[in-house]
């Protein structure tokens, strides 16, 4: 690799928003292997992610599946995932208006994404719409998710919110199912709910 083209080159001569995300990764991993220089692993690890946002549900485990990734490197990709999680996490826990769905599902997106098991949530809304506390009532299994109205008043009335919104990371089931149970849901919060359920 001629010297110009190097990844730590690039980087002090045009800053990061230069380099692509292959480069960015080979920048993390430091170096390669015999027979495979690092670009060609960091190209690697994209691809079985799928793109360079799929390696944040990567584990230990998964990093050190492939070849040139041993166990002082898988952990601290693991260090830097865990790091952009919390980034994204601190930024979405400021107390942003939460009056669209697009909004809810950007501020969920952090915790959401690379889940396993299904989990329940309730935001608790003030009178314009700004977050006051987002709890997670539940963490179920890769198939189910269980949450009692009962639950979702508790917060409602401890946090004196005007307006709630309930969420789930994922519906393992028919999407009919997913509905039918969210209007069940809807109805029995009905003092507390604002706008529409989607289907």
């Amino acid at each position: 690799m001629a010297v110009g083209d190097r990844p730590q080159e690039r980087l002090e001569q045009f800053g990061p928003t230069a380099l692509s995300d292959t480069e960015l990764l080979a920048m993390l991993l430091r170096s390669g292997t015999h027979g495979q220089d690092v670009l060609t692993l960091a190209t690697r690890l994209i691809a079985e992610a799928g793109s360079l946002a799929g390696l944040i549900a990567w584990k230990e485990s998964d990093f050190r599946r492939l070849k040139g990734i041993g166990r002082v490197k898988a952990l601290q990709l693991v260090t830097v995932v865990e790091i952009a999680k919390r980034v994204l996490i601190q930024k979405s826990e400021e107390s942003p208006v939460l009056n669209r769905a697009d909004l809810v599902a950007d501020h969920l997106f952090p915790l959401a994404r690379g889940l396993q098991v299904e989990k329940f949530w309730v935001l608790c809304l003030n009178r314009k719409n700004r977050l006051l506390r987002r709890v997670e009532v539940t963490s179920g299994t890769a198939t189910a998710a269980l949450a009692h109205p009962r639950e979702v008043f508790r917060e409602a009335i401890r946090e004196s919110a005007s307006a709630v919104i309930c969420a789930h990371n994922l519906c393992a089931a028919a999407h009919r199912l997913c509905y039918v149970t969210s209007r069940a849901m809807w109805s029995a919060c009905g003092p507390f709910t604002r706008g529409s359920l989607c289907a």
